[in-house]
């Protein structure tokens, strides 16, 4: 396999790149998406990264920048055809590397917390955020 992450701030807008967002959001819709992705382009603190793969992205990350080399993942997601395949490892790595991140952030429900954990992120509990739903 020969991928390569490629930086897509300006390309959140793709049907593909939008497709593969959906799958991290709450309830997605085109217009929801639309708003999220225009968000992200407008704010000079977000950095967007996508897996490309035989001229497909199928994984992308999507960081805040909090302050100094302190980064919050707001959005990561793949393929569903390509999860388990280490693309969501590769997209971190490749943005701590690339924005030389000291300490980076992620909030998350049960189903990603495991992914989590086995990269080496301390899990702390939020307790029942949303009616229903515990989020980390």
């Amino acid at each position: 396999m020969s991928s390569h992450i490629i930086d897509i701030k300006d390309k959140l807008h793709d049907a593909c790149i939008l497709e593969i967002l959906s799958q991290s959001q709450y309830m997605p819709t085109p217009e929801r998406l639309a708003r999220r992705a225009d968000a992200y382009e407008q704010d000079c603190a977000v950095y967007a990264f996508g897996c490309l793969d035989n001229d497909e992205i199928n994984g992308i990350i999507i960081l805040r920048n909090i302050e100094a080399a302190s980064y919050e993942i707001v959005s990561i997601a793949t393929s569903p055809l390509r999860r388990g395949e280490g693309i969501g490892s590769r997209l971190i790595t490749h943005a701590v590397n690339q924005l030389k991140c000291a300490e980076i952030c992620a909030e998350t429900d049960d189903e990603a917390v495991g992914f989590y954990r086995k990269f080496g992120f301390s899990i702390t509990s939020l307790g029942e955020k949303y009616p229903g739903t515990v989020r980390y």
